[in-house]
């Protein structure tokens, strides 16, 4: 990974959050509402086709209709999507993912995110 790819990660300029939600209690929420109150000092991207902003900043109903590309996308959504969204954000350039999951619960649903053998 290039310096500039670690330093995205790391300390990304910009980031997506897919899966934001404006329910408490989902993970979407939480890390809109981390971001937000934590002081950081970039653009925050919701991506969400049910809602129009999150916590009050302007959201985008899919990956492929944001402004730019992020520098970090975080996944906040059900195992069953998350293919097709990597495969999303990569086709928008996105290079750094942060994705929390339970253990198994990926693999399980979808045998192609599975560690190759």
């Amino acid at each position: 990974m290039s310096q500039r790819g670690l330093e995205a990660l790391l300390r990304p300029k910009s980031i997506a959050v897919i899966g934001a939600s404006m329910k408490p209690n989902r993970a979407g929420y939480l890390m809109m509402r981390n971001l937000l109150a934590g002081g950081f000092n970039g653009p925050v991207l919701p991506v969400t086709p049910a809602w129009k902003a999150v916590l009050g900043v302007l959201a985008w109903p899919d990956i492929a209709s944001l402004p730019f590309t992020p520098d970090l996308a975080v996944l906040c959504t059900n195992a069953s999507r998350n293919l097709a969204l990597l495969e999303e954000l990569g086709e928008k350039g996105c290079k750094n993912l942060h994705y929390s999951f339970r253990p198994g619960i990926a693999t399980r649903r979808s045998p192609r995110l599975r560690p190759a053998p």
